[in-house]
């Protein structure tokens, strides 16, 4: 069954894939500094949704792009189900960029179960058209598309584990960069998945009358704008604090010592 793509989603969903990969970078860098439990969780958690939603976005985003001769639509429990996917990767993966070392096994095995996540989250998403017949995946590009999420993964939590700490020269250079490099990966493991997908002639859409193509367009292009964006926002805002509490904190200690000791 012959396909088209829209341009212009195809350019947001690489556009959010780039501020979803940025927003992992930067929490990334705020997790690693958290010095208290409770914070730490907190962030874990907000960063774990931001990024789901980030890269979940993305995909659907990407699904809207692609348009085909029948009506489409996305049955709503399935839709929930792979966003779940992508939340609960996300946070494993901010999980695993923060350890204070990250051996190589740990790389490997994080790249591996983050990739199968991702395109778990991709295949479960294409489920929720209720094709019937049911969707055909050419094998090879299928293999491709699993390979790429897991090499992109490994690459992303590598990535990520570098960049933290302020200190380094350039930094937000490389982590805009990295970014970009790492939406690029995203996207890419996105359409070879796409281009998996074979629709026989005479297929039908059984979700058609489900969640809408042209509603979810819109939608979840500004809801993973807001999130990620607003994400970042808190984020930076709350390193600011802590960075004021900590200069109030050292010059109160620089005011005693000054001083000496009462009498």
């Amino acid at each position: 069954m012959p396909s088209t793509y829209n341009p212009g989603l195809v350019a947001i969903s690489l556009i959010v894939a780039t501020l979803a990969s940025f927003t992992a970078i930067d929490l990334a860098d705020r997790l690693s500094i958290l010095a208290y439990a409770r914070a730490r969780h907190i962030w874990l958690a907000a960063g774990a949704l931001a990024m789901g939603i980030g890269i979940w976005s993305m995909h659907f985003i990407g699904m809207l792009s692609f348009s085909l001769s029948i009506p489409l639509g996305y049955d709503p429990a399935i839709t929930c189900y792979s966003l779940v996917i992508a939340v609960l990767v996300s946070w494993f993966a901010l999980h695993v960029v923060t350890r204070e070392r990250l051996k190589l096994p740990w790389l490997l095995a994080g790249g591996v179960l983050m990739g199968l996540g991702i395109a778990g989250m991709h295949y479960m998403g294409m489920a929720a058209m209720l094709m019937q017949p049911a969707i055909r995946y050419e094998p090879r590009i299928f293999a491709a598309s699993i390979l790429i999420a897991i090499a992109a993964s490994t690459a992303a939590l590598w990535v990520a584990h570098t960049l933290r700490g302020a200190h380094q020269d350039h930094v937000m250079r490389k982590r805009i960069g990295a970014a970009c490099v790492m939406g690029i990966a995203i996207a890419g493991m996105h359409y070879t998945g796409m281009a998996a997908a074979n629709f026989p002639i005479g297929s039908v859409c059984g979700a058609a009358h489900g969640v809408k193509p042209q509603w979810l367009a819109d939608a979840v292009t500004l809801f993973a704008l807001v999130i990620l964006i607003g994400t970042l926002l808190l984020s930076r805002l709350d390193a600011r604090v802590a960075f004021l509490d900590n200069s109030v904190a050292r010059l109160n200690d620089q005011i005693e010592r000054m001083r000496g000791p009462t009498r």
